[in-house]
């Protein structure tokens, strides 16, 4: 006799939960999605017409009391991250998150006594860690390619923000938190983390508004992270003219280099490179990637020992991302981050 699936619920049914996350939650069999909650009365539609089995809901509250799911998927806009997780929580449900996580060092520490408390997983999605690009630089890595890192390089290059419904939340630093440090900035931040595989030591970053000037939030950003052995350097913009992402790392004994599918590494005198079946910049959701979040979130509910794994990494992207801010708004003064507890 096998397990009955998790029942679960998706809070907010925009671009990215609909093209992102739903065609990996219907590719499985041990989680099954029974609502819906979606204040949009036209993505209410859409949820109705995409998912006709399930429970479509205006109101993510009278899911959470009506439903009682295993599992919520939030999905909304970063403002509302927070208070939905805590209410998830209080709940007593387990919660996959969007990123940002939270957007500021006291959110980040509501949501984490919230799931603690109650003793759930809060996974955030960062799907890029499943990405062939990355596995293969890590898999390199790992086998010692190119030696000890010394420094991370970063590009991010698109030709304006990603579309979202219901207007440009993404540039109203009400509903975003901020702008390409909060979207792109915290996939680079995790990354970092888990190429440089050390805890960051200080942060420095420039923000600015190249091509959405009347926006309250930047699109543009350079960062530079301190590590005890390295230094990672993140360059982002919204104000390209191509659709570009370029990580190069450099080693003691070579160097590796991505550009969207191209893999290239220098070492020893030789040079080689091939193509991988992904390539980063292929699209804004990605749900190939989303399934390997799922069976992470998995793993994470079904073994209390490595539950808290994703939700520490997340604590250090939101504090790198509170600290890029205040680096900025003190004239890019260098800021360090706290020592480990």
């Amino acid at each position: 006799m096998t397990d009955s699936p998790l029942r679960g619920g998706i809070i907010g049914f925009g671009n990215v939960a609909e093209c992102g996350h739903l065609p990996a939650w219907l590719a499985q069999d041990a989680m099954r999605l029974a609502a819906v909650a979606e204040p949009d009365a036209e993505r209410r539609a859409r949820a109705r017409e995409l998912l006709p089995e399930v429970e479509i809901f205006a109101d993510a509250g009278v899911m959470l009391r009506e439903i009682r799911p295993d599992f919520v998927d939030i999905a909304t806009p970063p403002a509302l991250h927070a208070p939905w997780i805590t209410a998830a929580a209080a709940a007593g449900v387990h919660v996959i998150c969007e990123k940002p996580l939270a957007v500021s060092a006291a959110e980040y520490r509501q949501v984490r006594e919230a799931v603690v408390g109650a003793g759930v997983t809060l996974f955030t999605v960062h799907n890029w860690k499943y990405s062939e690009p990355f596995r293969r630089v890590r898999a390199l890595l790992d086998d010692g390619a190119i030696g000890p890192l010394s420094g991370i390089r970063f590009e991010t290059t698109r030709d304006g923000c990603a579309r979202s419904v219901g207007g440009d939340w993404r540039t109203t630093n009400a509903l975003a938190g901020g702008g390409i440090l909060v979207d792109h900035g915290w996939h680079a931040f995790y990354l970092m983390l888990a190429l440089a595989s050390e805890r960051p030591m200080a942060i420095r970053a420039e923000l600015a508004r190249r091509r959405y000037v009347a926006a309250d939030v930047e699109d543009s950003a350079h960062c530079t992270i301190e590590f005890p052995s390295l230094v990672g350097q993140l360059d982002l913009t919204w104000a390209g003219s191509e659709r570009r992402t370029r990580w190069q790392l450099e080693g003691r004994d070579g160097s590796i280099e991505v550009d969207d599918d191209r893999l290239s590494i220098c070492r020893n005198g030789r040079a080689e490179s091939f193509t991988c079946g992904q390539s980063l910049s292929a699209g804004s959701h990605h749900p190939d990637w989303f399934a390997a979040v799922i069976e992470a979130f998995q793993r994470e509910i079904a073994d209390p020992s490595v539950r808290g794994e994703n939700l520490s990494e997340a604590g250090q992207c939101v504090q790198l991302l509170s600290l890029a801010y205040a680096s900025h708004a003190a004239r890019s003064r260098l800021k360090s981050l706290p020592e480990a507890a």
